[in-house]
């Protein structure tokens, strides 16, 4: 008899479980099944390598006066982590390496299948890129640290495999994500219809989009990204988090306190690329196509009228950066 209640009971106790499960599941995963039932997948972002996002530095020159090679190369450190390894085995919150190796960035331009470039192809070599040294200050560098030595003594090198430049001179503040546009829609918000991984850890999530518009960037560096986020290389977003809520629960967005573009290889003959020109409702937009945009007027475009529109270090067109577009910008924000 004893044996009889306690299978009663033992049963009773699982079927009160069992009906508080689908409730729990249900409440966990809001944002994501709207996500998945309502999204139109366009399938065009095949999912990059997990080491895709490892070993990237931020670089500044290194400006003090001494003999070479120990001094005048760069300081480097690891985004998103306290301390970097440097060449002599010992983690330190930034490493000197002496100089910067740009011949495994060729080979890899050459061969990275994650790389959408149009100039990616095995005719280019080192020589064909152009590298605007000055721009290295506050450029993410992917690559590795590696020691070398001469007469002089033992000092590292960083190897670099891929470049990515900043959008324009801000300091970035928060932390350090490869983002990508996964062309997911949905009926009802907040969707999630992007990806960020945290650079160097194995941190990967979606998220419900990326907001650039504060991060300072102008035009035609804005156009860029929008463009790269498509694609399997998406673009690289400092900043930090904030909750938006809607009818499928709540979710996070990224707010940029700056993005990162990455540069590749130009064509050694120039006259085989098109010229530049604006174009764009208001001419706010420098490329080498017709590029049609809604027609609501900003100030800033104003700015863009006496700009300069040019081919540059990274082969893309856009305005060049000169101290009067950069005054009138900064007056008409």
């Amino acid at each position: 008899m004893s044996i009889t209640r306690a299978r009663v009971l033992s049963l009773g106790l699982a079927s009160i479980c069992l009906a508080f499960i689908p409730t729990a599941v249900q409440l966990h995963s809001s944002v994501s099944a709207n996500s998945t039932v309502t999204a139109q997948r366009t399938g065009r972002n095949p999912q990059p390598k997990r080491s895709a996002n490892s070993t990237f530095y931020i670089a500044r020159p290194d400006l003090r006066r001494c003999a070479s090679p120990m001094c005048g190369g760069y300081f480097v450190r690891q985004v998103n982590s306290g301390l970097t390894r440097c060449a002599n085995g010992r983690p330190m919150s930034e490493c000197y390496v002496a100089s910067i190796d740009w011949n495994e960035l060729a080979e890899t331009e050459a061969n990275d299948p994650l790389s959408d470039s149009t100039a990616n192809s095995s005719n280019f070599t080192l020589s064909n890129m152009v590298v605007d040294i000055a721009k290295l200050n506050g450029a993410l560098l992917r690559g590795r640290i590696v020691p070398k030595g001469n007469r002089n003594g033992s000092y590292g090198v960083l190897k670099v495999r891929e470049l990515w430049s900043p959008a324009d001179d801000d300091k970035p503040y928060g932390d350090f994500y490869r983002v990508r546009d996964l062309g997911i829609r949905c009926i009802a918000a907040p969707c999630l219809t992007h990806q960020e991984a945290k650079l160097n850890t194995a941190s990967v999530r979606n998220i419900a989009g990326v907001n650039l518009n504060e991060a300072g960037a102008g035009q035609a560096a804005l156009t860029q990204a929008q463009t790269a986020i498509t694609s399997s290389t998406g673009i690289i977003v400092a900043g930090g988090h904030s909750t938006v809520t809607g009818p499928a629960g709540q979710a996070l967005t990224l707010k940029a306190s700056q993005f990162y573009l990455r540069q590749g290889f130009v064509p050694h003959d120039s006259a085989e690329l098109k010229p530049c020109m604006k174009t764009g409702c208001s001419g706010q937009i420098c490329s080498d196509h017709e590029v049609i945009t809604t027609c609501e007027y900003r100030t800033e475009y104003e700015c863009y009228k006496k700009a300069t529109c040019e081919r540059q270090a990274s082969g893309e067109c856009g305005f060049t950066k000169t101290k009067e577009l950069t005054d009138c910008l900064a007056r008409v924000r």
